[in-house]
């Protein structure tokens, strides 16, 4: 059957230009890969689609409901800890103008994640400029203010603040009182108790809250309410670093039994950081528990740490030596040359030698007043136990000291880094009129200058850096010998002039480390021949410095006057 040609019509099918079914599409494929957790996909066509969407009221709710799922994946990712994918999303939503101010807060605490302190705080900042409801940024901003910028005092300002709408939060509370006590030691003390009590009334029961709170009573000397937390701290499963600060508590109150014997947490204390022991106190099977008798045994004394605490606690050693056969010392080897010039009856090696010593048992330097049972009152040779040849003292002498009439005086201004956490040092310009006096030399017995001050001397103070020429702890010694004076810190220079019986005129913050149990009267009780001055208040150098200024000009004075006489 034939068709005819006429009848067939050929139509021609519409073309439809529009593009709002596409984009309407594309929504809606972007809506459904978010919802079923393929955010990556979904996301990627939503940022394809909005820049086609012309329609004002429509972009704006879809990119509304972009930059929720956007957020809603990047806390995902937070979540899973994957900061850097986290931080890259909230980039991409800030590229769009309407985007929640919680961004920025979000985008800070990312940063605080990944360690970059600086720009969490400036987004957290800029939270905090333009939030309405800003009290919880407060709490991120004085957190990251104290553990990563180590700003004390900005810290103290964010927490402040932080309490205006958490006036319920325990932990605020805690840091304000511990923030108060470690920025300004002695200052402001009704707050630090104030804000202490308040945290320990909100968590009576929280052991962080318990041991801030005896801390602070205990530097305060309120001993009867620092016995009373210490004891409520006994029952709330301390920690080692807890027990050890008992000890430092009990034993710069006098109470040495206790104490060195919860000193002993030393070597289990969490908060040790970079403090490293020797690694021999590893070996538990050697140590000595005091307990066993040691009548015919060879006993091994292993320093610690410090070069100050070893020439400190080496005093005990006779002691130690009428209850065993043998002993044998351990220290650090500048520190050698000098304990073999003093005679201490005992053989005296380097840590790398210890494998060749036939030795019983071991014991840490520090627990040796536990084993000779020592009281504030029973210290042995508070008067002085080391000594250097007369002859080494001479040689030095004619080498490296002025040989002139003047008033010669030794100086240590600083100590390790350990002193710098504790407030110990002081600032050498506070030293500067010791180096103004007629008829006096002033030697600094600094061996490293790690602030860089004796560069700032001015040309009017005249210091002799001797500590240039210290090989060892022994020419320490033979320097100090020919001193007529050494005024230092609480540091390893100031415990050999204890332990050489040379005049010192000790200088001691507001705030002493435990050991210093006396820091008053003509000697600080370890050390007969050091006189202390302490500030009477926190960085108050002003005082004891004029103390000691006085005191140096009678000894300039009758040094004159003896002069004259024997003419």
């Amino acid at each position: 059957m034939q068709i005819s040609k006429r009848l067939v019509v050929k139509k021609e099918i519409p073309i439809d230009n529009s593009k709002d079914l596409i984009n309407s599409m594309d929504i809606a494929l972007a809506e459904y890969y978010c919802k079923n957790n393929d955010y990556e996909r979904g996301l990627e066509i939503y940022r394809e689609v909005i820049p086609n969407i012309y329609e004002p009221s429509e972009k704006i709710a879809v990119t509304n409901q972009y930059m929720n799922y956007a957020i809603m994946y990047a806390k995902k990712m937070t979540l899973d800890k994957k900061y850097i994918e986290s931080i890259e999303i909230y980039r991409d939503i800030m590229k769009f103008s309407g985007f929640p101010i919680n961004i920025y807060k979000n985008i800070g605490l990312c940063m605080k994640a990944i360690g970059n302190a600086d720009l969490a705080i400036k987004f957290l900042k800029r939270f905090e400029e333009i939030s309405p409801d800003k009290e919880d940024v407060y709490v991120y901003l004085a957190d990251l203010t104290y553990t990563d910028i180590k700003d004390n005092k900005k810290a103290i300002e964010y927490y402040e603040k932080a309490l205006e709408k958490n006036k319920n939060n325990f932990s605020i509370y805690n840091m304000l009182g511990h923030l108060y006590s470690t920025c300004y030691q002695d200052k402001f003390k009704d707050k630090q108790i104030e804000y202490l009590t308040k945290a320990f009334e909100l968590a009576p029961n929280n052991r962080i809250v318990v041991k801030n709170l005896a801390y602070v009573y205990g530097k305060f000397d309120e001993i009867q309410k620092a016995d009373e937390f210490y004891q409520k701290l006994m029952y709330l499963n301390p920690t080692h670093s807890d027990l050890h600060a008992y000890g430092a508590y009990l034993v710069r109150h006098k109470r040495f039994a206790e104490g060195f014997k919860f000193l002993q947490h030393r070597f289990q204390k969490e908060d040790l950081k970079n403090v490293s022991f020797p690694a021999i106190f590893t070996n538990k099977k050697k140590r000595w528990n005091i307990k066993v008798d040691i009548k015919n045994k060879h006993i091994l004394v292993h320093f610690e740490q410090g070069f100050g605490d070893s020439i400190m606690f080496v005093r005990f050693l006779d002691e130690l030596k009428k209850l065993c056969a043998k002993v044998s010392l351990v220290v650090q080897k500048p520190l050698i040359s000098l304990f073999e010039d003093s005679k201490l009856g005992v053989d005296i090696y380097s840590e790398d030698q210890i494998p060749q010593i036939n030795y019983d048992y071991y014991l840490p330097m520090m627990d040796l007043p536990i084993v000779c049972e020592t009281k504030p009152d029973t210290i042995p040779k508070a008067q002085g136990y080391l000594k250097v040849p007369k002859a080494k003292v001479t040689a030095y002498g004619k080498r490296y000291i002025n040989n002139n009439e003047k008033l010669k005086i030794g100086i240590a201004f600083e100590g390790t880094l350990a002193s710098k956490e504790t407030d110990r040092d002081i600032p050498l310009e506070y030293l500067y009129p010791l180096m103004r006096l007629p008829d006096v030399e002033v030697y600094s017995f600094q061996v490293d200058d790690l602030s860089r001050q004796m560069d700032r001397v001015p040309e009017d103070a005249q210091l002799i850096r001797l500590g240039r020429t210290f090989k060892n702890w022994e020419d320490t010694a033979c320097a100090m010998k020919n001193m007529d004076l050494m005024v230092t810190t609480d540091n390893g220079v100031m415990n050999l002039a204890g332990a050489l019986g040379v005049k010192t005129f000790g200088l001691f913050n507001r705030i002493v480390e435990w050991r210093w149990f006396k820091v008053d009267g003509n000697d600080i009780g370890w050390y007969k021949s050091i006189k202390p001055f302490q500030a009477p208040t926190a960085g108050d150098w002003d005082v004891p410095v004029a103390q000691v200024m006085e005191e140096v000009e009678k000894i300039r004075c009758k040094k004159i006057a003896d002069k004259i006489k024997s003419k």
